[in-house]
C-alpha cells in the first residue's frame, strides 16, 4: 500500500515538466505528481495541477496516450479538436489519443484538478 498527501509533494518548478513525456505547453502551472511514472501498470503518473485565473496549458497531443480529468475546484474552458467546453467543480473527462487539446482557467479563482494518463 502506498498513501501519499498532497501537502508533502512538492510542486514541480515553474516552467519544468512534471516528466519526460510532457512538454512545455503546461509552463508556469503548479503541479504535484502524486504517483510517479510506472508506479502504476500502464499508467503514466497522478498528478495534481492549479491554474490561477488567466492561466492555460497550450494545445497539444499525446499520440500514445489517454489523458483523464478530474475537476476538484474553479471553472475554465476546455478546448478538444477546435471544440469548446464549459468545465467546473466535478467535471470529469477523457482526451483520447491524438486528440489536440488545451486548457484554461476562464474563472475568478484557481482551477484546480487531478489528472492521469494512461498508454493506449
Amino acid at each position: 500500500m502506498k498513501c501519499v498527501r498532497l501537502s508533502d509533494v512538492e510542486s514541480s518548478p515553474s516552467g519544468m515538466p512534471c516528466s519526460s513525456r510532457e512538454g512545455d505547453h503546461a509552463a508556469g502551472i503548479v503541479r504535484k505528481v502524486l504517483l510517479g511514472e510506472h508506479e502504476l501498470p500502464g499508467s503514466v503518473r497522478l498528478s495534481h495541477a492549479l491554474l490561477a485565473p488567466g492561466q492555460s496549458v497550450a494545445e497539444h497531443s499525446h499520440d500514445d496516450l489517454f489523458e483523464v480529468f478530474y475537476v476538484l475546484g474553479g471553472q475554465g474552458v476546455l478546448m478538444v479538436n477546435g471544440q469548446s467546453l464549459a468545465i467546473a467543480a466535478g467535471s470529469c473527462f477523457v482526451v483520447e489519443p491524438g486528440e489536440l487539446h488545451a486548457l484554461g482557467n476562464d474563472g475568478s479563482g484557481d482551477l484546480t484538478l487531478i489528472y492521469f494518463g494512461l498508454f493506449a
